[in-house]
């Protein structure tokens, strides 16, 4: 047989393994992460706003009747600006910095709209909500802003405390509240950051092995593609021109032209062919067009008989194995030996699969030592079977004969 392959086996198998864009989703991306943030925050304004509002209320009576009451009302449409921004992500960032903005505004500004002292047991309502402006500006600004706000906010809050419009708490109570705040506003400002950059990582990883997975998938399907025409060329071109060449009889000339006509077909029906276009072919068509095949060749090949159903394969299995099948058994015929050497065929099924030997106990030769310029075995065969998700083996020795093997089996790959 034409020597044309360095290995006697190859197992075919996926491969690639499943599209990380379609059957991985990452637990953590950016878009989760700002959504979840946005929601908490929304949940956090609008619960707060409700629930010390009877709070903020109380203290009416001692802020001015205008600044006072101005400075919580646009507070309090931050607020719902942020509870609405939940539903439209697109508003999210511009109703967390219009929330922080205004929060700084109403705490830097309380000491101006306080009119009478606030006992000491009651902290200036804007405590209530330090954290709410703080989570705002972790999410609306860049790290570094939202750190000195995280920073500013309760450091504000201090001074407010110890000016007799805050209450007048004294140094130990004030610090003790600024601490307080500034716990909490940082624990969330870290949390945001580190999530943040945990999902930018994740987003980053996935987007790099789709890309790599798509630049496997075309060099895949090229390699595919090469193996196919390199597969044809093999089987029809070169053996068209090898026969033409030694065309000297009228028979042998027009044998030289029906050749030349199906190896252009071979050639327009591979330029033409789709996947999935061909409606599959059975078992036992796949057998009768092998025989077909392989009796017009100028030595012998029985076909040992094997019981088949009609069980359906893919199109292009049933053309790669029918195409590897009569290749290994042109290979004998021309380098086997002469009418004395017993060549067969046997196609017989296994589960929903099938299994095709071709042999002869003929010359044989060591597939060891093949030229890699040699194309017959390795393209026309191994490589043509292993396309379709199949497996070819090669067993010859030098005086024992070769056996070729080829094998498909549902499941193995996508070869439809």
């Amino acid at each position: 047989m034409t020597p044309g392959a360095s290995a006697p086996a190859a197992a075919g198998g996926t491969p690639f393994g499943a599209d990380p864009s379609r059957n991985v989703r990452a637990t953590i991306t950016q878009a989760s992460v700002e959504r979840a943030f946005t929601i908490l925050l929304a949940m956090g304004a609008v619960g707060l706003g409700v629930v010390d509002a009877p709070l903020v209320l109380a203290q009416l009576p001692y802020l001015h009747p205008v600044w006072g009451l101005l400075t919580i009302v646009a507070l309090a449409a931050s607020f719902a600006f942020v509870g609405i921004a939940a539903f439209l992500p697109r508003l999210a960032q511009p109703a967390q910095i219009a929330c922080a903005l205004v929060f700084l505004v109403a705490l830097v500004t309380w000491p101006l709209t306080v009119q009478e002292t606030i006992p000491p047991t009651q902290h200036p309502w804007p405590w209530w909500f330090i954290t709410i402006g703080s989570t705002a500006a972790a999410m609306g600004f860049a790290p570094w802003r939202a750190t000195v706000y995280t920073a500013l906010a309760p450091a504000v809050f201090v001074v407010i405390r110890l000016l007799p419009t805050g209450g007048g708490v004294g140094v130990t109570n004030a610090l003790l509240d600024g601490v307080y705040t500034a716990i909490l506003s940082g624990a969330v400002l870290v949390i945001a950051v580190v999530l943040r950059r945990a999902a930018t990582a994740v987003d980053a990883a996935q987007a790099t092995a789709v890309r790599r997975y798509s630049a496997a998938i075309r060099e895949h399907a090229t390699e595919v593609e090469r193996v196919q025409v390199d597969a044809i060329v093999h089987d029809s071109v070169l053996t068209t021109l090898l026969s033409a060449a030694r065309a000297e009889t009228v028979d042998a000339k027009a044998l030289a032209a029906r050749m030349a006509r199906n190896a252009i077909d071979h050639l327009a029906a591979a330029a033409a062919d789709t996947p999935g276009a061909a409606a599959p072919v059975s078992l036992v068509d796949l057998r009768a067009r092998i025989c077909s095949a392989v009796s017009a060749l100028a030595a012998p090949v029985r076909l040992v008989e094997r019981r088949v159903d009609p069980v359906p394969l893919p199109a292009v299995v049933a053309d790669a194995l029918a195409s590897a099948a009569l290749q290994a058994a042109v290979n004998s015929v021309q380098h086997a030996g002469g009418a004395g050497v017993d060549r067969w065929i046997v196609v017989e099924q296994r589960g929903a699969g099938v299994h095709i030997e071709v042999a002869d106990d003929g010359a044989g030769f060591d597939p060891a030592g093949i030229p890699a310029e040699r194309l017959g075995v390795r393209r026309s065969i191994i490589e043509r079977v292993e396309a379709v998700d199949g497996t070819a083996e090669v067993v010859s020795e030098p005086g024992g004969g070769t056996i070729v093997r080829l094998a498909w089996a549902p499941g193995t790959g996508e070869s439809s």
